[in-house]
């Protein structure tokens, strides 16, 4: 019996990379009835898109360079928004200008005029134009800010969960038919005897196995690996000037606004708060060393902190409970400083390097990901001689269907209005399901991790339903693990939750904890301050000797199988 995927029966499409350009692509291939298969090396959104400042902004910064950028930035932004209206909320940003004599009031009037024009891309994405504020406004709305300053000029943006959007992009896709593989590993394209393309071979890193792929055309959308998968097969076209950008990460709201600040070279910088937490960011420098094992330095950390600091001078006081860290797959560009570059994408078809039926993408932003992969999808359909149209902008994602859902239809049960609040933002009109596992049995009602906060209900459910193979695959999902104890309250139940859905004996349990909690530390890579570093090790040493002696298992928990 032939299967989907041997070379009697290849795929129509095969895509390389799970970030959101990926997940992207293969929901619209699949949409438009194609048969497709993807291959992550890790989880979903674990590189660039998990390393985003997590906006579907319009790019006011490239306005002036590229108002292309712009407005498709803004006109997906409006999109998403449509297909994903649970995961958006609004972001005000407060550009403050700082007192400096004539001059600066001239550039401060001349801003204006460019915040005039931004504002007719407005609409596209639902914003409200920018406002004018004087000092005592300005300070009134955002008390933390500098006051020698003139004024601020507002403009009005939209955060999103891009972890997420990458995550129910991959599951609409499944839904749809395609074969959505994390934690799988390309070794190398798989060509006939003229060099086209025919397939992959890919290395289940969970199972062991290694297995030869068949499709019709195969999509390289690795981001800042594309160039490296590009010319493993001898292609030279793909050019990528990976570009590190880093944030830091606080707990609880440090700003009631998103504060623009310049660093010490003048590029942009900012604080921001975003969901449950203040992000500080972001750089942007070249990067030339290995993708798989990005630090945050101590230089860094300070070039952030030394230019919040200039507009929010009460930065330092604060611990910081992580970082991020990722590489913008920025376009190939030389003599240009990398925050100039341009946030152009581009779409290679290998066909005259030899390789007809692999193509490579890169570039772009977040905020364009969607008509990204519409214009990607495009190209492979009049490749494989397939016509159909894109309605990636006209159908909901999962959980942006119209309901009725309401904090009530938790309170009710006794959940808390923040943890229903919780499930209802991450979830949509598919948190009902979520409803009823609470309904079914009550004592999943209860908060596994109170600091985000996460429920069992909901693990359980992203277990069964949402692509989810490893607990760290938790933290993408529900953001399990993500507050200022790295989710050393609740990681004990988790794991106990985990060995029970996957049938797993829970002497496991010590194990999976300590994975969990090593995952959480990379995440906390650059914590510099003593406060901080001490607060994690003596977390760390107190959840190991848990796990140790037994304390996070359950009464009478049996042993079983290893993993």
């Amino acid at each position: 019996m032939s299967l989907a995927g041997d070379a009697a029966q290849p795929y129509d499409l095969l895509v390389i990379g799970g970030g959101i350009n990926g997940a992207g692509i293969a929901r619209d291939a699949a949409l438009r009835g194609l048969k497709v298969a993807l291959f992550e090396m890790r989880d979903f959104s674990t590189g660039a898109t998990w390393a985003s400042s997590g906006m579907i902004h319009g790019g006011l910064r490239y306005l002036s360079s590229n108002p292309e950028v712009t407005r498709l930035a803004c006109l997906d932004s409006g999109y998403i928004q449509k297909i994903a209206p649970h995961l958006i909320f609004r972001i005000p940003f407060l550009m403050p200008w700082q007192e400096g004599g004539f001059s600066q009031r001239v550039v401060f009037e001349l801003a204006e005029i460019y915040f005039d024009v931004y504002d007719r891309y407005q609409p596209l994405k639902r914003g409200l134009p920018h406002a004018r504020m004087s000092a005592e406004e300005t300070l009134a709305l955002e008390p933390g800010i500098k006051p020698n300053i003139l004024g601020s000029l507002s403009m009005d943006e939209w955060g999103m969960d891009s972890q997420r959007l990458t995550v129910i992009n991959a599951v609409d896709a499944s839904e749809r038919g395609a074969a959505m593989h994390n934690y799988t590993r390309v070794e190398r394209l798989l060509r006939d005897d003229r060099g086209r393309a025919v397939g992959l071979r890919v290395y289940d890193r969970i199972s062991g196995e290694r297995r030869d792929v068949f499709g019709r055309a195969v999509m390289n959308a690795a981001g800042p690996w594309s160039m490296a998968v590009a010319q493993r097969e001898g292609i030279r076209s793909v050019r990528v000037r990976p570009g590190k950008g880093v944030h830091l990460v606080y707990a609880g709201r440090l700003t009631n606004y998103a504060v623009v600040a310049k660093a010490i070279d003048g590029r942009q910088i900012f604080i921001c708060p975003h969901q449950n937490h203040t992000l500080v960011g972001t750089t942007d420098d070249d990067y030339y060393g290995d993708l798989e094992h990005l630090d945050v330095t101590h230089d860094e950390i300070e070039y952030l902190l030394e230019g919040v600091e200039s507009v929010f001078p009460s930065i330092r006081k604060y611990p910081m409970v992580g970082t991020t860290v990722g590489c913008r797959p920025t376009l190939y560009a030389y003599g240009r400083s990398e925050d100039a570059l341009s946030r152009e994408h581009a779409i290679w078809d290998h066909a005259a390097e030899g390789a007809e039926g692999f193509f490579s993408m890169a570039g772009g932003k977040l905020a364009s990901y969607r008509v990204m992969a519409e214009e990607a999808v495009d190209i492979v359909c009049r490749y494989l001689g397939r016509k159909a149209q894109c309605t990636t902008h006209t159908n909901a994602l999962p959980g942006g269907e119209e309901h009725d859902l309401t904090l009530g239809a938790f309170t009710d049960l006794g959940l808390s209005a923040i943890a229903a609040q919780r499930i209802l933002y991450r979830h949509g009109s598919r948190a009902d399901q979520i409803r009823n596992m609470m309904l079914a049995d009550p004592t999943t009602m209860a908060l596994v991790d109170p600091h985000e906060p996460v429920t069992e209900a909901e693990l359980r459910y992203v277990l069964r339903h949402e692509l989810c193979q490893t607990m760290d695959d938790w933290k993408r999902r529900t953001r399990l693990g993500v507050g200022h104890d790295g989710g050393a309250k609740g990681i004990g139940r988790a794991a106990q939750i985990f060995c029970e859905e996957r049938g797993l004996g829970h002497d496991l349990v010590p194990e999976l904890i300590r994975d969990f909690l090593q995952n959480r530390w990379e995440d906390r890579r650059g914590l510099r301050d003593p406060f901080s570093q001490g607060r994690e090790l003596l977390t760390r040493t107190q959840i190991f000797l848990g796990a140790q002696l037994g304390l996070h298992r359950s009464p009478g928990a049996e042993g079983g199988e290893g993993r």
